[in-house]
């Protein structure tokens, strides 16, 4: 089972890969040393075998941490290419963050796939539903106000909609509670969820800290960027009043793209 960061375990794992062959690892990332691995293989593809599509590196198929292999659906081929092209995309050594969707897909296989995990995750997934960002409504500045209505109440008027559900608004987060039958109903909803969408879903409510917005996410009900703007709504408000702090702001928005990107892509045919 993993815990914590998949793309760290799968950094670790073909780092461990890498030294039994014989592979040189000569950089480490920051995050606890990790030894940082050299690109070992000149070209990535993707195989149908026994009707499942698999990744391969130079002919050999990509395992997970736990040394399961990765075997994807039928209707699932895009995203065999696109974990493909994430792995083709590598320099001369294997960035610690840029395999967002091998990483989920590893979480839905080593972690997911456990009921127990599972049941904590939809636990944890559901406590961001009673403090989540898209219920939380200032009455001001107007720049603020502007953008609540604007990003925040298309998503909670397509919740409410799509699964029956009551949903309170409120400017007060100490305040803010929703009902019982509403968090049931989404309880139900997330227990019906695969594997790899649940971990899509982990990752997009996580980072966006907002159920909602990685509910509309991984229903495709909003894009990435949509998304991506609706979870930056009090960002972008300060942005809009006191300037853009360029190198932060910068870094915060592309990683948080990528990952809502990458989890918006690994539901597509889930």
């Amino acid at each position: 089972m993993i815990v914590g960061n998949p793309g760290r375990h799968m950094l670790q794992s073909v780092s461990y890969r890498c030294r039994v062959r014989g592979i040189c690892t000569t950089r480490h990332v920051r995050d606890n040393k990790v030894p940082a691995v050299r690109r070992f293989w000149r070209s990535a593809g993707v195989d149908e075998r026994s009707g499942k599509y698999v990744v391969t590196l130079d002919n050999r198929p990509i395992k997970t941490p736990n040394g399961t292999a990765v075997e994807l659906a039928p209707s699932q081929k895009l995203l065999a290419w696109l974990i493909a092209g994430e792995w083709e995309t590598q320099s001369e050594f294997i960035g610690a963050h840029s395999l967002p969707l091998t990483s989920l897909v590893c979480r839905s296989i080593d972690g997911l796939g456990d009921a127990t995990v599972r049941a904590d995750v939809v636990d944890k997934l559901l406590k961001y539903f009673h403090t989540d960002s898209a219920c939380l409504h200032e009455k001001y500045p107007s720049v603020l106000v502007e953008l609540q209505q604007r990003h925040y109440i298309p998503i909670v008027e397509w919740a409410r909609k799509e699964y029956g559900i009551e949903i309170s608004l409120t400017s007060d987060m100490f305040a803010l509670q929703q009902t019982r039958e509403s968090t049931e109903t989404l309880c139900a909803v997330l227990a019906g969820f695969s594997p790899l969408k649940l971990a899509a879903l982990e990752k997009a409510t996580m980072s966006a800290k907002s159920l909602l917005i990685g509910l509309a996410l991984v229903e495709h009900h909003v894009t990435a960027e949509d998304a991506a703007m609706a979870a930056q709504v009090e960002t972008n408000a300060q942005t809009q009043l006191w300037g853009l702090l360029e190198n932060a702001h910068d870094i915060d928005n592309a990683a948080l793209r990528q990952i809502l990107g990458a989890s918006a892509c690994a539901t597509i045919g889930a």
